[in-house]
């Protein structure tokens, strides 16, 4: 019946950090939950059982508003392989046929030009994308310390919980060793008291104390005899 009843109870899910609108907003929770750590840490110490781990995604800190949404896009396009490997091969594929079809030689001035153009947007976005990581990995440190914190006193319970173990057993094992024999011994001192007190009179007068077996003994012929009697008479009635 227990596991039956364990099984059909729920399974709690870990808290969920509700999505913010901007970058900012995420920020700016972020600061009010490092300033109300305190507290929280004097309340999870108080209570570490109470405690459910955090989940903290990267995508439950960034903004939802069409700036943020904008910068996902970005940091996905300049974050992304193909696109390495993509502008890696045009800049040599360049290099090769501005020299041999002639459109833009050596130095290749027009490449440079062209390359050099997205390189503030490039890491202006490089620099976003570092943000919402750090508001990420912030958040996250809060959760894993609350975490923390709340294993911590445990584990402190725990510790406590087996010293008090250890001190039951030293107890034990000093009334085993020590005053149970003493105790047994008290104990068998006062029932030799009371075997003298009881045995050695029934001994010193064996007749007086066997009198009564003597006399039952003499009286169970005649009890058998009469027994007998009333049997027969109920036989014939």
């Amino acid at each position: 019946m227990t596991q039956l009843t364990e099984q059909q109870q729920p399974a709690e899910q870990s808290p969920v950090i509700p999505r913010p609108h901007t970058d900012a907003a995420a920020l700016r929770a972020i600061d009010h939950a490092k300033d109300e750590l305190h507290d929280r840490i004097e309340h999870i110490k108080a209570d570490p059982w109470d405690h459910h781990p955090k989940l903290v995604l990267s995508d439950q800190v960034r903004g939802t508003s069409l700036l943020d949404k904008i910068a996902d896009g970005v940091n996905r396009v300049c974050g992304s392989m193909w696109v390495f490997l993509g502008i890696t091969i045009g800049i040599v594929v360049w290099l090769f046929l501005g020299n041999i079809v002639g459109f833009d030689k050596t130095p290749w001035p027009l490449l440079l030009v062209i390359l050099n153009l997205p390189q503030l947007s490039i890491m202006i976005s490089l620099q976003v994308s570092a943000n919402r990581s750090q508001a990420a990995s912030d958040r996250r440190a809060i959760a894993d310390h609350e975490t923390l914190i709340a294993l911590h006193e445990m584990a402190k319970q725990q510790i406590d919980i087996l010293h008090g173990q250890d001190r039951v057993l030293a107890i034990l094992d000093n009334f085993a060793s020590q005053e149970m024999p003493e105790r047994q011994r008290q104990i068998q001192d006062a029932v030799n008291k009371i075997l003298t007190a009881v045995v050695k009179p029934a001994l010193r007068s064996p007749t007086e104390s066997l009198a009564p077996l003597i006399v039952a003994i003499k009286q169970l012929p005649a009890m058998l005899v009469k027994r007998g009697d009333d049997d027969g008479r109920a036989g014939s009635g």
